[in-house]
């Protein structure tokens, strides 16, 4: 392993040339990537992996280093989808939408005598309608859908299902949107966030002592949430509903998306200042 830190990202992303300012006496460099001629060694003793979750190549290279002894930020072996997190948010009493799970339709397998259809009639009771109809292992808004009736849900479902699982899930009417920034399943800071599709997204302000007695309860819970997870560095996504009950609508951001331009500058520098810390702390620790 040649460097102390590599960044797995483009290089002129402007998150990790700031958190490379504030690690420049470690001299943090950009990875470049090309075959694996086996073996070779990891290029760097900690990576910072921010590329890998959108490319079944890189995710295999780094698993690779991963393997061979470097840290990686976040770990490339991260197993949990969004049923899974379901079965973590029961055991730490965090409240969540109802959620019905819908089996895909194998294009390469015949599993009809063990995999049954959908009970649409139970299951469209249980959740109702308006509801949301998303991948169980998605990411950003890709496939995801606010659904109105019965018959949009089936034809959605026979128009997605051969090449996703997907997930249907109760729709929660909120008074309040958040994002949970979490770095080393310890640090946590909310701000205020308005989600919509398609990169339009806005934060506003940082919400922590506005939220009266659910901030603490949201920080702790994104915290131990988080050190569930295993992960490193996550957003958590809530939102606040009218009769004051927290709800955790997705908690699988392995991958946060922090833009100078879209965050407020004190979150902004907020997160470069504690994940900077992480790295350091976690090479400490190799």
């Amino acid at each position: 392993m040649e460097d102390t830190v590599g960044f797995l990202e483009f290089s002129d992303n402007q998150f990790l040339r700031s958190v490379a300012r504030v690690l420049a006496d470690l001299g943090p460099k950009f990875i470049p990537v090309s075959q694996v001629d086996h073996p070779a060694p990891a290029p760097a003793r900690l990576i910072v992996d921010r590329l890998s979750f959108c490319d079944p190549f890189l995710r295999s290279v780094v698993r690779y280093w991963a393997t061979l002894g470097a840290r990686i930020i976040n770990s490339p072996f991260f197993s949990f989808d969004k049923l899974a997190e379901l079965a973590l948010y029961d055991q730490l009493g965090i409240d969540h939408p109802r959620t019905t799970l819908l089996p895909d339709r194998n294009r390469y397998e015949d599993l009809s005598g063990v995999v049954a259809p959908p009970d649409w009639g139970t299951m469209e009771e249980r959740i109702g309608f308006p509801c949301i109809l998303k991948p169980v292992d998605g990411y950003a808004w890709q496939d995801v859908y606010r659904v109105e009736s019965s018959s949009a849900l089936r034809a959605l479902y026979d128009s997605l299902s051969e090449r996703r699982v997907l997930l249907v899930q109760e729709l929660i009417h909120y008074t309040g949107y958040f994002r949970a920034f979490c770095i080393d399943a310890r640090d946590v800071l909310i701000v205020r966030w308005k989600p919509l599709p398609h990169d339009r997204g806005e934060y506003s302000t940082v919400e922590a002592a506005g939220l009266g007695d659910l901030g603490p309860f949201i920080q702790d819970k994104t915290a131990e949430l988080n050190a569930k997870l295993g992960l490193d560095f996550n957003t958590v996504e809530w939102c606040v509903t009218a009769d004051g009950r927290a709800v955790v609508i997705d908690s699988n951001n392995d991958v946060p998306d922090v833009r100078k331009e879209k965050l407020p500058p004190a979150c902004y520098d907020w997160i470069v200042e504690r994940f900077a810390a992480l790295v350091r702390r976690a090479l400490a620790e190799r």
